[in-house]
């Protein structure tokens, strides 16, 4: 029932326009209604929780001045839980107007929240068919440009950069407003970003500015644009750009860092302006509001001085730096990070670099960028410093060693006292500055000003600490704290408390693993131990030397990529060491290096192929294709390699090494060659006698050094020479008189003469000329350091071999006189010869043959 107050008509006209108010309606009373509660109620309740989210991520960015800020913060799924309550707000409330208020014109816009709402939850996907749902049915063009630009984004942090492009491409096309510009502009300037394209990033951020409000963080893309500039080498424009920044008033860290890097880019043209630069820097350090950013003038102090080329300067700067961070370990580690740089790129104090390496990767968070670089240089001058370390130490000793005792004790003493003045001058040093520290700590308490005095200064007591710890470590307060395991001279502050220098060399004086605190007769004694006065002692320090070079020159080539300095470590190891193992890989990384440098590169390609002509790396120069042929090659050679296995396995050892050399004369040589000639060496050792099987397994190691399977050859060689020795044991070194077995003829002729070839062909010839119808084989076998020997086998009993040695001394086949060498012939059964391969002793076997075979005859 109506109430009696209410006039009926008015009733009448209220209830008219709640029925004109439905969503089904296309009316202007249903339109003015929609819109109105769209607008003001779901739809400006969303909106307010994506600025909330936006708000957020901005809130909880780390903002890294030392780069160029980036114009999007990163979002992970951590960062995405935080707004979690806003995101799924967002979408209810967008969801409301589109169900509720269908003929509303914010219906398309709710979809574009709902579009951001999930962008920002990390669901590129539905993002991605929201932003294009709303292109295709949105009749407001305005609508379907700002969607589009947002898709920009999407497609960018989902890296479908082709689609970015194409829908970048396409709004190029269009007439759009000024807010879709903005977005776009802003969109497109981030994609260039994260392509590393700094210039279209800059061009698209100039066009973006002019659009934008101070709400849309103008002040933060004029500072961007002033970085890039400055990067780009355009200083004039990044000073004006950082001055626009200032002018818009934006936040007050931002403000410090415009005003702190338009000194970076003023033009310097007299000492007027360098004067006024540096005065410019120490009034920002004087300024009371800056007391937290010193750490970051001092930085950009350092890189002012670097500029100037003054480099002293700088490092004290940059220790400043470290000295003043506190909380800020990401500017700690950079200032870290500038001194390992200098320190190895300026001065080439490449121990210092290391420890300075690594205190910058304990202090630097792991977003930082380009972490993982600096990361795994950190790594490699670990392995650098060994090595530069190992040739100074090795060089050291064996200039010692070159000395007699007494200049060598004149030396260690001379370095002792020098060691021991430098402690005691130290030790009073620390013990007035603990002095003034308790002076001007009571001075403080009393109230009494001290800036006057070098102790009453922060700053300069920060930088005397850093000093300090860079020279001793970080040491505990503490009684003999001179004489902690940390070694002075290399550890900057915060390094980890475990790094020491390996060696300390004092005028050509090595210190490696010495008890520090160690009586100075006693630390005499340890430093003469190590002085390699032998041979052997000596050999060894030269081969230590001379992996170290070979190692160094790697880490300057794959790991540094100092192609300059690699070539130029390469070159000391081949001209101090010119019988290096290494020489065929070092000549092949020359020429390839010489190639990247442009210089010449003929010398060691000829050499690479003169000298090594069968290596891989002398094939890959001979051939720029021997990488694919080879790889083909190998597959067939893994065939054939299954079946020739299974027949040794199988005992069918003929069969097996026929179809081996039936590969080896087919295919090129590949890395899996070796398997191949390895299993034929087994076949020898099934059907040959031990003495062949070891000659060839040695041979084998020697022409293979760089296979993975020679470890292996290696361990069969060591087994077989091994079971020799047991049999030897057994057998002594007495001869068998059992003479109906298997004879060869030996003929044995001095080694280092350069006669293994032609004598082994001579009589190879020979038996291939007179004894066309017997089976002899003719090999070459290495007796001990004075002999070597060929050995003609296949002689079936005594009196063949006696015959064949007869007629070899008969037709004199070896013309012996013009050999230059003694010579020695026999023949011997099979049993024999393994225990006279074992014995080594020549005379006493040419007593057994002239007892047994040549009396008589």
């Amino acid at each position: 029932m109506l109430h009696p107050k209410i006039p009926f008509f008015a009733c009448i006209t209220l209830l008219s326009f709640l029925a004109g108010c439905s969503a089904e309606r296309n009316n202007v009373i249903s339109k003015t209604y929609h819109n109105t509660t769209a607008r003001y109620n779901a739809y400006f309740y969303a909106k307010n929780d994506i600025r909330e989210v936006k708000d957020i991520v901005r809130g909880t960015y780390d903002n890294d001045y030392n780069r160029v800020l980036k114009i999007y913060p990163e979002i992970d799924s951590v960062l995405a839980d935080s707004y979690k309550e806003q995101i799924e707000d967002c979408i209810k409330k967008s969801s409301l107007v589109v169900q509720r208020h269908k003929n509303s014109k914010w219906v398309d816009d709710s979809y574009v929240l709902i579009g951001l709402a999930r962008f920002y939850s990390l669901d590129y996907v539905n993002a991605i068919e929201t932003f294009k749902y709303v292109n295709t049915k949105s009749e407001d063009d305005n609508t379907r440009h700002l969607a589009l630009a947002h898709l920009h984004r999407t497609f960018t942090d989902y890296e479908e950069y082709n689609n970015a492009i194409a829908v970048s491409d396409y709004l190029k096309k269009e007439k759009i407003n000024k807010e879709s510009a903005k977005v776009l502009y802003l969109n497109q300037a981030h994609y260039y970003q994260v392509q590393g394209d700094l210039d279209n990033m800059v061009r698209n951020l100039v066009k973006a500015a002019p659009l934008l409000k101070k709400s849309d963080g103008k002040g933060r893309i004029y500072f961007i644009i002033g970085q890039i500039y400055q990067d780009l080498g355009f200083d004039s424009e990044a000073y004006n750009y950082y001055k626009k920044c200032i002018a818009s008033n934006p936040e007050y860290e931002l403000d410090f860092y415009a005003r702190l890097y338009m000194a970076q880019v003023t033009e310097l043209g007299k000492s007027s302006d360098l004067r006024a630069a540096r005065k410019h820097f120490k009034k920002l350090l004087s300024d009371r509001k800056n007391k937290e950013f010193k750490d970051k003038i001092y930085y950009e102090m350092a890189e002012f001085e670097l500029r100037q080329g003054n480099i002293d300067g700088a490092l004290d700067y940059l220790k400043s730096s470290v000295a003043s961070s506190t909380d800020n370990n990401r500017q700690k580690g950079q200032s870290y990070l500038r001194i390992g740089q200098i320190e190895y790129d300026s001065l080439a104090q490449y121990e210092l670099a290391k420890l300075y390496y690594d205190s910058a990767v304990k202090a630097l968070p792991t977003d930082f960028e380009n972490y993982e670089k600096i990361k795994q240089r950190q790594e490699v001058l670990a392995d650098f410093v060994t090595q530069i370390n190992t040739i100074q130490l090795q060089d050291s000793l064996l200039e010692l060693a070159s000395l007699d005792s007494v200049s060598i004790m004149n030396r260690i003493d001379d370095y002792l006292a020098q060691e021991a003045e430098k402690k005691k001058k130290e030790e009073k040093r620390q013990e007035q500055a603990q002095k003034r520290r308790q002076f001007d700590l009571r001075n403080s308490d009393s109230g009494i000003g001290a800036t006057s005095w070098y102790f009453g200064n922060p700053s300069a007591v920060a930088m005397g600490q850093t000093e300090f710890q860079r020279i001793w470590g970080d040491r505990a307060l503490e009684d003999n704290w001179r004489l902690s395991s940390v070694q002075s001279g290399a550890v900057p502050q915060d390094a980890p408390s475990d790094v020491a220098t390996n060696v300390d060399i004092v005028d050509g004086v090595p210190e490696e693993g010495l008890v520090q605190d160690a009586p100075a007769e006693n630390r005499a004694a340890q430093m003469y131990s190590q002085i390699p006065f032998s041979e052997e002692a000596k050999g060894m320090a030269l081969g230590k030397i001379e992996e170290a070079y070979y190692k160094l020159g790697n880490i300057y080539y794959f790991n540094l990529e100092e192609l300059k300095n690699a070539s130029e470590t390469f070159d000391k190891l081949l001209t101090r060491f010119p019988e290096s193992t290494n020489e065929p890989e070092v000549l092949y990384q020359m020429y390839l290096i010489g190639k990247e440098l442009g210089t010449d590169t003929e010398k060691y390609k000829n050499e690479l192929l003169t000298k090594y002509p069968n290596t891989t790396y002398a094939k890959l120069i001979a051939n720029p294709n021997y990488t694919e042929e080879s790889t083909a090659a190998n597959e067939q050679l893994k065939i054939v390699y299954k079946d020739a296995y299974a027949l040794f396995r199988e005992g069918d050892y003929a069969a097996s090494n026929n179809m081996i050399d039936s590969a080896l004369n087919k295919f090129p040589e590949t890395v899996f060659t070796p398997r191949l000639r390895l299993l034929k060496i087994l076949i020898v050792g099934k059907t040959e006698n031990i003495n062949l099987y070891q000659y060839q397994l040695s041979e084998f190691i020697k022409k293979n050094p760089d296979s993975d399977i020679t470890p292996y050859a290696q361990e069969l060689l060591d087994a077989s020479k091994n079971f020799q020795k047991k049999q030897q044991r057994l057998l002594g070194t007495k001869y068998v008189e059992y003479f109906e077995q298997e004879h060869y003829f030996i003929f044995v002729y001095e080694s280092g003469k350069g006669l293994a070839d032609e004598l082994s062909s001579q009589v190879e010839a020979y038996n291939d000329n007179q004894y066309t119808e017997s089976e002899l084989k003719t090999s070459n076998l290495i007796l001990d350091d004075r002999y070597d020997m060929v050995m003609v086998a296949g002689f079936t009993g005594k009196v063949d071999a006696q015959k064949y040695y007869n007629q070899f001394i008969k037709n004199k086949v070896i013309f012996e006189d013009s050999k230059n060498s003694k010579f020695y012939k026999f023949v011997i059964t099979k049993d024999n010869f393994n225990i006279f391969y074992q014995s080594k002793d020549l005379d006493a076997y040419l007593g057994f043959f002239n007892k047994y075979y040549t009396n008589g005859l």
